[in-house]
Parts: C-alpha cells; sequence; structure tokens
C-alpha cells in the first residue's frame, strides 16, 4: 500500500489555434464513491512570480497541490478514479496529462510516483458542452519495478520566480545504466523562469533501474555559461517507446533543487551534477 499525502499535476497543453485556456484546472480522486482529494490547480504563472490561471497555447505546467485531508491507498485507485476538469468555459485542449503523488514516509522523505496519466488526448474541456466536455477521465498507471524495461524518459522541469535564475543555454540529460551510456539528449530551450518543461527523451536502448543500481548514475547538466537554478525536477522511466505507457518508473524526483546553481562558468555553478535515485 502507498499511502499518498500530497498530489501533483503536470500538463502540457495542444501546439494549436485556441488551445491554451485562462481556467483554473479542477483534480479529483474518488476512491470507492469517496472524493478523497479535490482540488483546483493554476498551473500559470505571470512573470512577476504570481499565480495566474491557465496554460497558453504549447504551454505546459507542472504545479503541487494542496496535501489531502486524509492520506488516500493508491492501490484502490481505478481507471475511473482521477478526473481533470475545467473550472469554467475557456475551452482548453490538452495534450498530455500526469498526476504524480507523494508516497507517506514515517522515516524518510516519501517517494514520489506517477498515479494517472493520458497522453496524445484527443479531447477538449470547458464548462460550455458545445466546446468540450467538462471532466475527463485520467487513468491509472504502474510504478513499475526495479525490473520493469525503460523504453523512453520523460523529464519534467520547472524553473521558479527568482533573479537571473532562467538560462538560455542548453542542457543535458545522460543516463548510464549497467556501464553503458543509454541516455545522452541535448536539449534547446530558453528556460525561463515560471514556467514548466515537459520532455520525452530517446534511449539508446531499453534498460531498467536495477541497471542504473548497479553500475550507473543520471546526471543533469547545462552547456554554456548562463547560470541556471531549477527548482523541480522529475525524470520518469516509460515502459514504451510511444503512446500512453502502462508503466511509469520514477527515476529521479526533486521536488526542491537544492543541488545548487549550474553553469559551465566555475564562479557560476556546477557544469553537471548527479541526480538522486529515487528508491
Amino acid at each position: 500500500m502507498a499511502a499518498i499525502d500530497d498530489v501533483w499535476l503536470a500538463a502540457l497543453t495542444k501546439d494549436e489555434d485556441d488551445a491554451e485556456s485562462r481556467n483554473q484546472f479542477n483534480l479529483t480522486v474518488n476512491i470507492d464513491g469517496d472524493d478523497v482529494y479535490l482540488h483546483d490547480f493554476l498551473l500559470g504563472w505571470n512573470l512577476i512570480g504570481q499565480g495566474l490561471p491557465g496554460l497558453n497555447q504549447g504551454q505546459a505546467g507542472l504545479e503541487e497541490g494542496k496535501p489531502p485531508l486524509t492520506p488516500f491507498d493508491s492501490d484502490k485507485l481505478t481507471n475511473s478514479s482521477v478526473r481533470l476538469g475545467l473550472r469554467g468555459d475557456d475551452a482548453w485542449a490538452p495534450k498530455h496529462v500526469m498526476v504524480i503523488g507523494r508516497a507517506q514516509s514515517d522515516v524518510t522523505p516519501g517517494r514520489f510516483l506517477a498515479l494517472a496519466m493520458e497522453t496524445d488526448i484527443d479531447r477538449w474541456l470547458s464548462a460550455d458542452r458545445d466546446e468540450g466536455r467538462l471532466t475527463m477521465p485520467v487513468r491509472r498507471v504502474g510504478a513499475g519495478t526495479s525490473d520493469t524495461i525503460i523504453r523512453r524518459v520523460l523529464l519534467l522541469i520547472y524553473t521558479d520566480h527568482g533573479d537571473d535564475v532562467d538560462t538560455e543555454s542548453d542542457i543535458k540529460l545522460q543516463i548510464v545504466a549497467s556501464g553503458q551510456l543509454m541516455l545522452d539528449q541535448k536539449i534547446t530551450h530558453d528556460f525561463k523562469e515560471v514556467r514548466a518543461h515537459w520532455h520525452y527523451l530517446e534511449v539508446e536502448r531499453p534498460f531498467t533501474r536495477a541497471d542504473i543500481v548497479s553500475k550507473g548514475a543520471i546526471h543533469l547538466s547545462i552547456l554554456g555559461t548562463d547560470a541556471w537554478l531549477p527548482m523541480t525536477v522529475f525524470v520518469f522511466g516509460l515502459d514504451t517507446e510511444e503512446g500512453r505507457p502502462g508503466e511509469v518508473v520514477t527515476l529521479s524526483a526533486i521536488p526542491k533543487w537544492e543541488l545548487g546553481w549550474l553553469s559551465t562558468d566555475p564562479p557560476e555553478g556546477a557544469p553537471s551534477v548527479p541526480l538522486p535515485l529515487s528508491n
């Protein structure tokens, strides 16, 4: 049993005309007829760090919600337990959605796991029935095991508001497993403040979390001198090369970054840092 005591929502809006919305996003988790979690997410932020609801066309969001009043058992989730809706009639076209939970722990900080996920969504959400559906189900995904075959990686990043925390430098994610470089992916993007990013990354060949534990590591690097201070980083291993995964393995979860600044300029930060491997 995994008792979930914290919930995050990640989403990516389709990059097409009118896909954006300025409404809040409502997440409900229902188990055996009881709403065990209910929260309205903003996901959007303005440039002075104040929360504004909504996501722009092609924009990603990543936000921690309020904790549930009582931790709920993730093992009791079904494909109809989690629903995502829109609090208004400004229709939204989501592309991908993931719900992340933190498992309660009495001794150490709890581990994070994907609870539900939808990809390549073909529907719109809106309180106006002529524009879309009010809510949609987000089907459950398994947490996998150390031996789950990973065929693709999902990288979620959020940069917070602060002085010069954003960067225009490219970054790179590397994963070594069983002594071999399985992923070496450069990501070209402006990592602006108060912005989230959703990136699927191809692997050289399938591997497992156990392969990383035995002889491997995960490194996040920056490829320029424009220093960067991310806020949140999640790295997930997916069991499918494309489409919706059935198993999502948490490889690294950093809800609050404490690994310092990144920069190829030594006085400004480190060019690369190892990411902690999730339990």
